[in-house]
């Protein structure tokens, strides 16, 4: 899955992104601290009554938007606290939470951390989630009782990678710190992170590569994260060497994808300067993404292969293959289309939303996915995300009054910094169908949204 990235990073890099937000960066204030005692016995009266399951059968009970709430749960139970921060129109996100945390394997992680699940688009999560840096959606800490980081994670992982961040974690909690001088740098640059300290986690980043062994099993979210601190502070030379020296130590699930998306960030960066090796790099990258696609090893849910194949087609795209992009659309297409019709709840089909609408308005189709989106509006009535999507889909097809009524639709639903983008989307239409008076409210409304939400730190 490719990361929501935010702040100074070229959005083309990776992500639950391409019509995205541009998400903005908080000030952390997490420092290391006190470590926590080993976790109690889950038999013991619960001081926890706002987590929840979502479902009988997840592995996981949740507290959510109530930070303050789950770190009194966590300080009772004397176990670590596990935070995800997403929003909702993150595929993502949502992925991550149907598939990997739903994972029967994550049952025993229920009784060693507390989980809390934070929609950093709410305004009342403002002031938890300035506490701890986003430099894409989802973002994953483990935190101990004094808020001191003990494990960070960005992006779409595979299972195995998700459990390695937790072990990660709760080693930091039970006082028994990292197991090596790798994680030790590791855990040093994740609290850099957290603090937005970008040229001290690019150091420790470094001396952690150079430090871990070959099968050190967190080296390609490393890896990613160290591209992406290159590409923040403004080295995008030296994220450049990065990419081309190890492009073949990345594994193969998403993290890879990630690496080579963030990887032609980097090469558009030095077009200019160093054409000729830029473009050498995409055609690496165009074979390792094939590479992986086709690897049947490869630890990649439907959303992962969706964000690989999108990067891939436009990889081919820039590389002037369209012909060949195009038979990658078609194939993303069909996948999406599949993972949809089988998806178990329609919350678990709008995942698909996103990537669905891009691809078909990429193919020229786009009123053609309009039923399913309809539907996915009328089976999730609460939901903002998918009158969002239609309008989007209607206003790249240049039918202006149906965008406009359906961006209505989710402009009634919507918070947070997603709405301020939406009505500044809707400011367009309203230009294209010459309501002067329309374009200029809605204007005015997006920059008032703006001013407030900066006034909170949102």
């Amino acid at each position: 899955m490719r990361r929501s990235v935010a702040g100074l990073l070229v959005v083309a890099a990776v992500a639950c992104r391409r019509e995205e937000p541009q998400p903005r960066e908080h000030a952390g204030s997490a420092q290391p601290g006190v470590a926590v005692p080993a976790a109690v016995d889950a038999a013991a009266a619960d001081p926890c009554p706002k987590a929840e399951r979502e479902g009988s059968d997840a592995p996981l009970a949740w507290i959510r938007d109530d930070y303050a709430g789950a770190l009194a749960c966590a300080r009772a139970r004397a176990q670590p606290l596990v935070l995800d921060l997403w929003a909702p129109w993150c595929h993502t996100c949502l992925s991550m939470q149907a598939t990997v945390f739903r994972d029967p394997s994550m049952a025993a992680d229920a009784k060693r951390f507390v989980f809390a699940s934070l929609d950093t688009d709410k305004d009342q999560n403002a002031a938890a989630v300035a506490k701890f840096a986003l430099s894409a959606w989802p973002t994953f800490y483990v935190v101990g009782r004094d808020e001191a980081v003990l494990s960070r994670f960005v992006g779409g992982g595979s299972l195995a990678q998700i459990h390695a961040f937790l072990d990660a974690g709760l080693r930091g909690a039970s006082g028994g710190g990292a197991t090596g001088d790798a994680d030790a740098h590791l855990l040093a640059s994740e609290r850099a992170l957290a603090v937005k300290d970008v040229a001290v986690a690019v150091t420790e980043l470094t001396a952690a590569l150079a430090a871990a062994p070959a099968d050190w099993v967190r080296r390609p979210d490393a890896l990613v994260s160290l591209e992406m601190a290159k590409l923040q502070a403004g080295d995008a030379a030296g994220c450049l060497t990065i990419a081309e020296t190890e492009l073949d130590h990345t594994g193969h699930a998403a993290a890879a994808s990630d690496f080579l998306g963030v990887a032609m960030s980097c090469a558009k960066a030095r077009d200019k300067a160093e054409p000729a090796r830029a473009a050498a790099l995409r055609d690496k990258a165009i074979a390792k993404w094939r590479a992986l696609l086709a690897d049947p090893k490869a630890e990649l849910s439907t959303d992962d292969r969706s964000d690989a194949m999108a990067s891939l087609r436009e990889a081919l795209d820039d590389a002037g293959k369209h012909d060949d992009a195009k038979a990658e659309a078609e194939a993303q297409r069909a996948m999406l289309d599949d993972a949809a019709a089988k998806a178990p709840t329609p919350l678990a089909a709008m995942t698909f939303n996103w990537h669905r609408a891009e691809v078909y308005t990429y193919l020229g189709r786009g009123l053609d996915i309009v039923p399913a989106l309809e539907k996915s509006a009328a089976d999730l009535p609460d939901e903002y995300d998918p009158p969002a999507r239609i309008g989007w889909v209607y206003m790249k097809a240049k039918k202006y009054p149906e965008a406009a009524q359906w961006f209505d639709k989710a402009l009634a639903k919507m918070y947070g910094p997603r709405k301020a983008r939406y009505l500044g989307l809707r400011a367009d239409v309203a230009h294209e169908l010459k309501d002067a008076d329309g374009e200029k409210r809605f204007r005015a409304e997006a920059a008032e949204l703006e001013k407030r939400q900066a006034g909170t730190g949102h």
